[in-house]
């Protein structure tokens, strides 16, 4: 047993020599396009919060500050209404990520750029969000220094 002692000592510490050195890991990425309309009042919650998302879809949160739904998962409809233009948008109750602090609930979806709605609300004209008990809270400055069309036109790749 003696003799094979320096072997595997000698084994061991090749071993510890050759293994690789673990490099830190670097994360990053490029961020996607983001919009949010929000009331400059203390502790308001957002009406729109929206970002690209892939494979030509958006993902979009309406309501938060006039409570779409209880929060808790449940399907809920809202309507956008424009001039004369108007479509439903379809999607899930969620928390707002400020409810701890402000008790919001909105509509959670994700919808294909093409979607009628999606020009509707970007349209850069006044916006009209019609909750299922029939809130109504209107954007009025909806198109603030150019934010929604620059938006969607980065979106959509341009």
């Amino acid at each position: 047993m003696k003799r094979f002692a320096p072997a595997i000592i000698a084994t061991a510490s090749l071993a510890l020599c050759a293994a690789p050195a673990f490099a830190k890991t670097s994360w990053g990425g490029k961020p996607r396009p983001y919009l949010e309309a929000r009331s400059n009042e203390d502790e308001a919650d957002a009406t729109v919060r929206a970002s690209c998302a892939f494979d030509g879809l958006m993902t979009l949160r309406l309501g938060a500050d006039i409570q779409v739904g209880e929060g808790k998962g449940e399907a809920v409809t809202v309507k956008i209404e424009s001039g004369d233009k108007s479509a439903k948008v379809h999607g899930l109750s969620r928390s707002s990520p400020d409810s701890e602090m402000t008790g919001g609930t909105e509509l959670v979806t994700d919808l294909p750029l093409n979607d009628p709605a999606i020009d509707i609300l970007f349209s850069g004209k006044a916006v009209t969000i019609v909750t299922p008990d029939q809130k109504k809270h209107t954007l009025v400055d909806a198109d603030s220094a150019g934010a929604t069309k620059k938006f969607l036109k980065q979106c959509r790749g341009g």
